[in-house]
């Protein structure tokens, strides 16, 4: 019996700039592994985000409330938040008041000095609608402001991905049952992107596409690649007979050929009688094995 992990990366350009890439960091059935999926975004991240002596990592935290009391007056932003702050790895703005449409919001932006990957996953956790970004400009150079205009009192999008113009912001879209934290990096900051091992569907795409649509065998027994450009090429399982992250990449005598999107090396399977078997653990010794 194969027991996967059920959290992947994919790495991708942006809809909103082809230049800009992102990485989107997955996870299915959350009920049953969500406390994996932070360890596994903190690890994620660690890889491939830019240093902290390259990019200034922040935080907009807002509180909204429509009849402030004497406490919330008191406590502002930081008092409500302090669970999310470590004194020693992050610095403060100050705290600022202002009412829109008969409310009352407090909010301030944090500065992440240090484990950055980390903090940002513990902020995203306790406070999911924190704005989150990188930007050059140091924290006493930030118009405070004019970022929570933008982002909390002028934001009318609809689209579920935001799009904003930090060389680097997070987004996390989570339903409860799945979930996927969205890391958009702009070019000048992508490249430990560029050839990062892990589970790259693009790369995946070019590897497979050596062997596409012609006549291979392995072990005498004749295979067939779905071409690249056919809809079925990236076709997930069920979740029952075949993990969710798998991709359906083709089959070898009636047999269906699975890559796992888990795995660093993507991992090819083959799925006799409905178990789930191991081909190879590398798809490029798969690759060869088809020529040979």
């Amino acid at each position: 019996m194969v027991i996967m992990s059920k959290i992947w990366t994919e790495f991708k350009k942006s809809e909103f700039n082809s230049n800009l890439k992102y990485l989107a960091i997955n996870g299915i059935e959350m009920e049953l592994v969500h406390h994996n999926y932070q360890e596994y975004c903190v690890e994620t991240l660690d890889n491939v985000l830019p240093e902290p002596s390259d990019l200034n990592y922040f935080a907009l935290i807002v509180e909204e409330v429509e009849f402030p009391t004497r406490i919330d007056q008191y406590k502002k932003v930081w008092g409500k938040n302090n669970g999310i702050i470590r004194s020693s790895e992050c610095s403060l703005s100050q705290e600022y008041v202002e009412e829109a449409d008969g409310v009352t919001f407090f909010y301030g932006i944090i500065e992440i000095k240090k484990n950055v990957a980390k903090n940002i996953m513990e902020i995203i956790k306790e406070n999911p609608d924190a704005v989150i970004f990188g930007e050059i400009s140091k924290l006493e150079d930030l118009d405070v402001p004019n970022i929570f205009q933008k982002e909390i009192i002028k934001s009318n999008s609809d689209d579920i991905l935001k799009k904003r113009d930090y060389p680097v912001y997070f987004q996390m879209i989570d339903s409860g049952f799945e979930i996927c934290l969205y890391i958009f990096i702009a070019p000048l900051f992508s490249s430990k992107i560029e050839g990062n091992a892990k589970i790259d569907t693009e790369r995946l795409k070019i590897e497979v596409n050596e062997i596409e649509n012609k006549n291979w065998e392995i072990d005498e027994r004749e295979i067939f690649i779905y071409s690249i450009n056919d809809d079925r090429f990236g076709v997930v399982g069920d979740g029952i007979e075949v993990p969710d992250f798998f991709w359906l990449i083709g089959y070898i005598e009636g047999n269906s050929i699975w890559v796992d999107l888990s795995s660093k090396n993507h991992c090819v399977y083959e799925k006799v009688d409905g178990i789930v078997v191991l081909l190879f653990d590398e798809i490029m010794c798969f690759v060869e094995a088809c020529k040979a």
